[in-house]
């Protein structure tokens, strides 16, 4: 009996305790897990008006089968339950993974795999997405080994929107449109379809024009001081979801940009240049400022459908030869890859040299109507004057007037030029000299004369007062680097500088003097206004060391300035200084 009361005691006591706990508040709350036990039907049909639910496409990806991906892209909605991606992927990728619930649950999950930005923009920071929030990706899908639903990777698939903010309406399905030549230019859907058959970091093997508006310009102006390239997206005029990625891009007449603000939302542009699909998914020109800008909202140079600048002039004729937008509008209207029935003469002015091969005995170089590097015309392996073999490399040069015979080809069906070898130089005139000459100008207020290189001020007239610089009795060790401020005898100062070359100013006690490489500058501050200054250079094994034919001066009164300037930065015709003199203005 003693026992029997015991056991009744003991369980009104437990019954008393478990009624009392209930009375008793917790030590701390639960975060609300939004019902994670709930299930959610599936929904939506995978389009951008009625996107699946993440239980949608879960049944989805489940009736392909295991790693059988979706025929088609699909858009996808849900809360963001889990962010898993690292900064250091952000910076090398750009891309996110994430994992999607449905609202009010924990599970299931859809994972966003390497996933890209709105209007698939790279992202810059993993606090761009943020566990609750509300996306919607687009891709295509499939079961992941056969129990991981998830999009297909590698930034195929992109985060449309971000709580209903990003995504914007993609727009009326673009066709593929163009031939990708300055005249028929792909639209961005074309340029996409046509690089996509080229295959993962394929490169193309042909230059090709792409037009369409700018989305979106990330460029710094950190990048435009140091490079002087831009990055930015394209797309066709009323649809943001298929993108072109203009990468590296130089700036019409394949200049270097000056300001971020070159570029912005909304222009229409012309891009021209190699093409490549990066890493397989991202559609963009070849970087390094290998491809270029033609135009911006129709201005800047030719492509866009427009004809080249500059009228037709010309028949072909040995009395009437083609100017350069002439050959250039004769050569296109062949088909791709035919050459002219005839030879035909035509004009220009030698705007850039790609080859000047003696060892091959041909020259292959650019001619245009004004010398600049626009509108031009490729003259391909051509021979000699009369059809001598090139000599020496100087027997072609930026400036010069050539008149050429020759077959020519549509080659490729985008790049109008002369057949090898079989077109050769009738005449050549440099400096208002047939055959060549000695005194070329290389640029506005420079001359050549031998060894002797003129910087004029045509502002001025110039007096009798002189200084004289000899580079050897500065007192600089051989082999050493010639960077640094000089003082001149009268006062004046001579500032030697790497300026934006690769290579900086040395100076060699074999050669005299100053060794200045591309790009180096010289900066002259006087005590009185400049009328010239005279480089006495240096000459070995036949070349005359006089600095690239595309050096700039500036005068502004007792400063001036000089570059030996070259694009590329590096390579070009070195300045070997050895005596500089100085004449002041009255």
């Amino acid at each position: 009996m003693k026992k029997i009361l015991y056991s009744i005691m003991a369980f009104a006591i437990a019954i008393f305790t478990l009624t009392s706990c209930e009375s008793v508040p917790m030590p701390y709350d639960f975060p609300d897990q939004g019902g994670g036990s709930e299930t959610v039907d599936p929904q939506g049909d995978g389009t951008l008006e009625n996107p699946f639910n993440v239980a949608g496409v879960i049944a989805y990806v489940k009736e392909l089968g295991a790693d059988v991906q979706s025929d088609k892209e699909v858009y996808v909605k849900g809360i963001v339950a889990a962010n898993s991606t690292s900064e250091s992927t952000i910076t090398s990728y750009g891309n996110m993974t994430f994992t999607m619930v449905d609202a009010g649950t924990s599970s299931p999950t859809f994972t966003a795999f390497q996933v890209y930005g709105p209007n698939k923009q790279k992202f810059t920071s993993v606090d761009q997405i943020q566990v609750g929030q509300e996306v919607v990706v687009c891709g295509k899908v499939y079961l992941y080994s056969g129990s991981t639903p998830e999009t297909v990777g590698k930034g195929s698939a992109y985060v449309y929107s971000i709580n209903g903010e990003g995504g914007g309406d993609p727009g009326k399905q673009v066709d593929p449109a163009g031939t990708g030549t300055s005249s028929d230019p792909y639209n961005v859907a074309g340029a996409v379809a046509y690089i996509n058959t080229l295959g993962a970091d394929v490169e193309s093997d042909k230059e090709i024009y792409v037009k369409g508006k700018v989305l979106s310009n990330n460029t710094t102006e950190a990048t435009i001081t140091s490079y002087g390239n831009m990055t930015f997206t394209m797309i066709d005029e009323g649809n943001n979801s298929t993108t072109f990625t203009a990468f590296q891009v130089y700036g019409p007449e394949k200049k270097k940009f000056t300001s971020v603000d070159q570029i912005k939302e909304g222009m229409e542009v012309v891009v021209c240049g190699k093409v490549v699909n990066y890493k397989g998914n991202t559609p963009e020109t070849v970087g390094k400022g290998a491809a270029y800008v033609v135009s911006i909202d129709g201005q800047g140079g030719e492509g866009g459908g427009d004809t080249p600048s500059g009228e037709a002039k010309g028949d072909g004729s040995q009395a009437n030869p083609f100017n350069v937008p002439g050959i250039i509008a004769y050569t296109s209207a062949l088909a791709a890859d035919a050459q002219s029935s005839e030879k035909v003469y035509f004009k220009g002015i030698v705007s850039q040299t790609k080859d000047i091969s003696a060892t091959y005995g041909n020259a292959t170089f650019y001619i245009s109507e004004d010398g600049k590097t626009s509108n031009e015309f490729y003259v391909f392996r051509c021979l000699g004057l009369n059809g001598a073999a090139i000599a020496s490399a100087d027997d072609v040069k930026v400036g010069d007037e050539v008149v050429i015979y020759g077959t020519v080809t549509n080659y490729k069906g985008n790049t109008p030029e002369t057949v090898q070898k079989e077109a050769y130089i009738v005449s050549l005139t440099r400096g208002g000299e047939s055959g060549g000459g000695d005194t070329p100008a290389t640029s506005d207020g420079i001359s050549v004369n031998g060894t002797t290189v003129t910087l004029n001020n045509a502002a001025v007239t110039a007096g009798t007062e002189t200084v004289v610089c000899t580079v050897n009795d500065l007192g600089i060790t051989d082999k050493s680097s010639a960077e640094g401020t000089y003082t001149l005898s009268d006062g004046s100062t001579l500032t030697v500088a790497k300026g934006d070359g690769k290579s900086g100013p040395t100076y060699y006690a074999a050669s005299n003097g100053f060794r200045i490489y591309a790009s180096n500058t010289l900066t002259f501050d006087c005590k009185n206004n400049v009328a010239t200054i005279v480089f006495e250079c240096d000459s070995y094994n036949g070349t005359n060391y006089v600095g690239n034919e595309t050096a700039t001066v500036t005068f502004n009164g007792k400063n001036v300035v000089y570059c030996n300037k070259n694009d590329a930065n590096s390579g070009g015709v070195q300045l070997r200084v050895k005596k500089i003199t100085i004449t002041y203005a009255q």
